[in-house]
C-alpha cells in the first residue's frame, strides 16, 4: 500500500510540474542566480555558443546520483560543445564539495541558496532537467525519473 501512495504522489508531482509556472519551451532560458563552490557567481552567458544541461538536484535523491556520473561523461565527450551546470538548493555547499569530490565531478555546481534559479525554473522535483540550445532556448524540460538513454539522446539531438 505504501508503495501504491509513493507512486501515485510522485506521478502526481511529475504532472504539476509539468504544469507549473516556469519557463516553457521554446522561450528563453531565465538568467540563473547561484555561486559555484567558491561563491563566484555564474551566469548562462559564460556559456554562450554551448548546448547548456541545467540540472536541478540534491544529494539525497538517488537518481539524481545515479546520473551525475553519466552526465560528467558526457560533459568530457563534448567539452567544446556542451555545458553542465547541476543547481542544488537543498544541500550545504561541503556536502556539494565533498559529492563533486567523490564522484569527480568537473562540471559546473552551483548552490542556490534563495531558490532564486528554482523559482524562475519553476522546478517542484528533483531530479528537473532544462535542455538549452546554443541560441539560449529551452528546447526541453525533463522531470523526475527518466530513461538515461532517452535524456541523453535529447541532449545529444542538439549538439
Amino acid at each position: 500500500m505504501k508503495k501504491i501512495v509513493f507512486i501515485a504522489a510522485f506521478m502526481l508531482s511529475c504532472v504539476l510540474a509539468q504544469t507549473s509556472g516556469g519557463v516553457k519551451t521554446g522561450e528563453g532560458a531565465p538568467e540563473i542566480l547561484a555561486k559555484d563552490m567558491s561563491g563566484k557567481s555564474v551566469k548562462l552567458d559564460e556559456f554562450k555558443g554551448k548546448v547548456i544541461v541545467v540540472r536541478f538536484w540534491e544529494k539525497g535523491c538517488h537518481h539524481c546520483m545515479m546520473e551525475m556520473p553519466k552526465l560528467q561523461a558526457l560533459q568530457d565527450e563534448y567539452k567544446d560543445d556542451l555545458a553542465v551546470i547541476g543547481i542544488n538548493s537543498f544541500n550545504s555547499v561541503e556536502d556539494i564539495k565533498a559529492f563533486k569530490d567523490e564522484y569527480k565531478i568537473n562540471f559546473t555546481l552551483l548552490k542556490d541558496d534563495l531558490d532564486i534559479s528554482k523559482k524562475r525554473y519553476g522546478v517542484i522535483v528533483v531530479p528537473t532537467t532544462f535542455l538549452i540550445d546554443k541560441n539560449g532556448i529551452v528546447k526541453e524540460k525533463i522531470f523526475g525519473m527518466t530513461s538515461w538513454d532517452k535524456s541523453k539522446e535529447k541532449i545529444l539531438e542538439l549538439l
